[in-house]
C-alpha cells in the first residue's frame, strides 16, 4: 500500500513538471490543489506548525458554512410562514363564504318555519271550530232523535193526525226546521 502511494506521487510530480511546461503560470489550474489517492494531498498533509492562517481561515470557513446554513434556514422558515399564512387566509375565505351561506340559509329556515306556524296557527283554529260545530250538530242531531223518539210514541198513543203540537205543519217539516 505504501508502494502504491509512492507511485501514485510520483505520477503526480510527473504529471505537474509536464503540466508547467504547457501551462502558463497564471493558470487557475496552478491554483488547484491535485488530489492523490485515497483523498491525500502530501502539502496539506503536514501542516506548517508556525502557520496560523490556515487555523483561522478553517474557522472562517466554518463561520461562513454555519452563516449560510442559518441564511438558508431563514430563508426557508420565511417561505414556510409565508405558506402557513397563504393556507390560514385562504381557510379563513372558505370559512367567510361558509358562514354566509350557512346564515342565507338560517334565514330561509326561519321564513319556512314561520309559515308553517302561521298555517298551523290556522289549521288549529279551523280545527277547533269544525270540533265545536261538530258538537252543535250532534247536540242537534241527538234533539231531534230525540223528537223523533217522543213523536213515534205519542203516535202511537193518540195518534198523529189529531196531535196539533207541530202547528199547521207536518211532523216531517217540523222535524227538517229542528235539524237546519
Amino acid at each position: 500500500m505504501f508502494n502504491n502511494l509512492i507511485n501514485s506521487m510520483q505520477t503526480s510530480i510527473v504529471s505537474m513538471l509536464s503540466l508547467q511546461q504547457t501551462i502558463p503560470l497564471n493558470s487557475p489550474l496552478l491554483e488547484q490543489e491535485p488530489i492523490f489517492g485515497f483523498g491525500y494531498t502530501p502539502w496539506s498533509a503536514a501542516p506548517d506548525p508556525y502557520d496560523t492562517s490556515n487555523d483561522n481561515t478553517g474557522q472562517e470557513n466554518a463561520q461562513t458554512l454555519e452563516e449560510s446554513r442559518r441564511l438558508r434556514r431563514m430563508k426557508s422558515n420565511r417561505e414556510s410562514a409565508r405558506r402557513s399564512r397563504m393556507r390560514k387566509r385562504i381557510h379563513l375565505e372558505e370559512l367567510k363564504i361558509q358562514f354566509d351561506q350557512l346564515q342565507a340559509q338560517n334565514c330561509d329556515l326561519r321564513s319556512q318555519l314561520g309559515f308553517v306556524l302561521n298555517r298551523y296557527s290556522l289549521i288549529r283554529h279551523e280545527n277547533r271550530r269544525l270540533q265545536i260545530e261538530a258538537l252543535l250538530f250532534k247536540r242537534r242531531l241527538d234533539e231531534a232523535q230525540a223528537l223523533i223518539l217522543v213523536s213515534r210514541r205519542l203516535g202511537r198513543v193518540s195518534g198523529l193526525q189529531n196531535f196539533h203540537a207541530f202547528g199547521n205543519q207536518g211532523p216531517a217539516s217540523a222535524l227538517a226546521s229542528l235539524i237546519a
